[in-house]
């Protein structure tokens, strides 16, 4: 639920708009708070974890989601909207990381990879379904159905958590205090980073808005470095940092992220800007991938607890570049299964990289840090899909300039040849019925459509090889992965003889 609410209401913001009567500038914020609502509450969750424990912690995020979404769903203004939507990021930026850590704790090393596997599909499926379900919940029912399907899942959810999750309670040691300048700075990174990534393309990447976002994330990363290397008791323990199988773990999860997050951003724009579709409709044409990812990620998981993670997540990534490349000579004149079938390829090879990521990431670290590296985890989730969204549409938005100016200087360079075109096209209108001018109009109409779809579906065909080649440059640090699965953590075997005293 809390990924999918990160996706499901952008096929719904022009619904909210008519009905609010907002504009564009205002309506981003229902989008862009709970992004980053969800962000800062991330790097809370292992100091609240210790704080009150594990069942604790999820069952009141759940609740409290469930409440936003409840709110949401009532909003009676746009403001109250917006403010919903902060609730509703609340509890769900603490329910996956949280989530992940009591699986990290719950499960044995040697079987974490098929938990893995269940966990990892929601957190794929969920922004991959968003668009088609919202589409169709939106025409049905109306927008604020969207935020209340989420009623029956929350409650049912929660009183589950309730009744099977067992009561942890945290150590005295274990209660650390609060590193508010730690959080402070982190959390003004987080914000400015992404705020400044999501307002890039409308505000102009050199604005001084964007400047303005930059210098303060630049400002809050530093010094959160400075404090965190200052203080005993950290908000994120970069030590973590020093098992090099989490780190390149990380590494690459930020790169799955950008291809996962920013595939789903290119392939629903081309459907519905040049081929037309509606939001359901190309959502219906993602559906085939998500439903790979979802037969795929069980047995996946299964798989990461015994095979070389290192192979397996070669294959994956393999497979994912193969199919953004694939997509090289993407026009509005491909047939339905050559846009399908890519997506299918691409959710085998996105869950081939998933689980074992995941599960070595957890494993390389000790028992006890697992719901820090979960957190940690998640924010790099998070950044880096907003990284590729913004990443791959400056490409996008850069190469559609760069071929309309192209095509347009050719145009100029061969000017017998566009009159000889346009004179014929014009004709043919006249002919239709048209007045001499309204068939000039036409002419000029159809001939400005036909080069910025040109044009566009070049600058997404460049779009989908630069994503392959980022792709590509992962397989460096996947030969840096282990070749066999880690079952134990060096620090925690205990040798032969020695006995252990609590």
């Amino acid at each position: 639920m809390a990924m999918l609410d990160s996706s499901i209401v952008n096929v719904s913001i022009p619904s909210i708009m008519a009905d609010f009567g907002s504009g564009i500038a205002d309506i981003e914020w229902v989008v862009t708070a709970y992004m980053l609502a969800f962000a800062v509450l991330m790097p809370l969750t292992a100091w609240l974890r210790d704080r009150v424990g594990h069942k604790i912690l999820y069952s009141v995020s759940l609740l409290v989601f469930t409440a936003g979404s409840l709110l949401c769903g009532m909003a009676w203004d746009l403001p109250s909207l917006i403010a919903a939507r902060v609730v509703q990021a609340l509890g769900g930026g603490a329910m996956s990381p949280t989530g992940l850590a009591m699986i990290a704790e719950v499960f044995d090393p040697k079987e974490r990879g098929r938990a893995m596997g269940w966990f990892g599909m929601g957190i794929i499926i969920g922004p991959a379904v968003g668009p088609t379900l919202g589409g169709f919940l939106t025409q049905t029912f109306g927008w604020r159905s969207i935020f209340l399907v989420n009623l029956p899942v929350g409650i049912f959810a929660a009183i589950m958590a309730l009744e099977m999750l067992v009561r942890d309670r945290p150590a005295h040691h274990q209660k650390r205090p609060f590193d508010l300048w730690g959080f402070i700075f982190l959390s003004l990174f987080l914000l400015t980073f992404l705020l400044g990534l999501s307002r890039g393309e409308t505000e102009g990447w050199t604005s001084r808005y964007i400047l303005t976002c930059a210098a303060l994330a630049l400002f809050g990363f530093c010094s959160f470095l400075i404090t965190e290397s200052l203080v005993k008791d950290r908000i994120m323990d970069l030590g973590l940092f020093k098992y090099s199988v989490f780190s390149v773990s990380m590494l690459l999860t930020a790169i799955r992220s950008v291809a996962l997050f920013g595939g789903i951003f290119l392939l629903p724009l081309f459907l519905q800007q040049l081929k037309g579709l509606t939001a359901i409709q190309s959502g219906l044409i993602l559906l085939p991938g998500s439903l790979m990812i979802a037969v795929a990620m069980p047995f996946i998981g299964w798989l990461s607890d015994k095979a070389s993670p290192r192979f397996m997540s070669f294959i994956g990534i393999v497979l994912m570049a193969y199919s953004m490349y694939l997509y090289r000579n993407i026009s509005i004149y491909m047939s339905i299964w050559q846009i399908i079938y890519p997506t299918m390829i691409r959710g085998i090879g996105m869950s081939l990289l998933m689980a074992p990521l995941m599960t070595l990431a957890l494993n390389a670290v000790p028992r006890r840090k697992a719901g820090m590296a979960s957190s940690m985890m998640s924010i790099i989730q998070q950044v880096g899909g907003a990284m590729g969204i913004a990443v791959l549409s400056t490409v996008l938005d850069n190469r559609a300039k760069f071929h309309i100016s192209t095509i347009g200087a050719q145009l100029q360079t061969s000017t017998t040849t566009f009159v000889r075109a346009f004179s014929g096209l014009q004709s043919r209108i006249h002919e239709l019925g048209f007045t001499h001018l309204g068939a000039a109009t036409a002419a000029k109409s159809f001939i400005f459509k036909y080069v910025y779809v040109a044009a566009t579906s070049f600058a997404f065909q460049d779009a989908f090889l630069f994503a392959t080649a980022l792709i590509v440059l992962s397989v460096l640090p996947v030969l840096l992965l282990p070749n066999r699965p880690i079952t134990k953590h060096p620090e925690e075997i205990v040798p032969k003889g020695v006995v252990l005293v609590d």
